[in-house]
């Protein structure tokens, strides 16, 4: 006889998603900086980065990391998208995204 597990999921809910002005920002700017590059590496960035934040919507809290922000209050999480931290404000029913960073852990230099 085979035991199914009894782990209990957390609840998913799905958010609504506010991308602040520097976040569009430093889209276009990581967007623009693959293009001198290549075509192809801009848009494989570009959809990683757009990928993540829409699973962001169903479940914020997969992957991600609590951010440091001092004294800051509220729910500040990171996560990774193609060698890129996305930083954002997790809230009941909305997620505001602050910015988009390289992640100097990833070790990939541009």
């Amino acid at each position: 006889m085979r035991l199914v597990s009894s782990r209990i999921h957390p609840i998913v809910k799905n958010r609504k998603i506010i991308i602040s002005d520097r976040a569009v920002n430093s889209l276009k700017r990581i967007i623009a900086k693959h293009q001198q590059n290549g075509f192809l590496g801009a848009d494989k960035a570009k959809e990683a980065i757009l990928s993540r934040l829409r699973r962001l919507t169903v479940n914020a809290e997969k992957d991600s990391r609590k951010a440091k922000f001092g004294s800051l209050d509220g729910d500040y999480r990171s996560v990774l998208a193609w060698n890129y931290r996305i930083y954002y404000r997790l809230e009941d029913e909305e997620i505001h995204v602050l910015d988009i960073f390289l992640d100097i852990e990833s070790g990939v230099r541009l």
